[in-house]
């Protein structure tokens, strides 16, 4: 598990902005969780292999609040 800071939710609404200037597809089932996430927000974000497409889980640290991702 890597712990990361989300810096934007981009607007085409389906593309995550970490701050170190990574960015993460989400997975279009997961988009109105998505663009609900402000600046700032600490994520925790962690490989699965319960999607082929979509292989990483992100999750809002100290909830159960997740998406799933891809490394774009």
């Amino acid at each position: 598990m890597e712990g990361v800071t989300l810096k934007e939710v981009k607007n085409d609404e389906q593309t995550l902005v970490l701050i170190d200037g990574r960015e993460l597809t989400v997975d279009p089932r997961d988009i109105t969780t998505a663009i609900r996430w402000l600046p700032s927000t600490l994520l925790e974000i962690s490989e699965t292999d319960t999607d082929p497409l979509f292989d990483l889980c992100v999750k809002v640290h100290g909830t159960n609040e997740e998406i799933r991702a891809s490394w774009r």
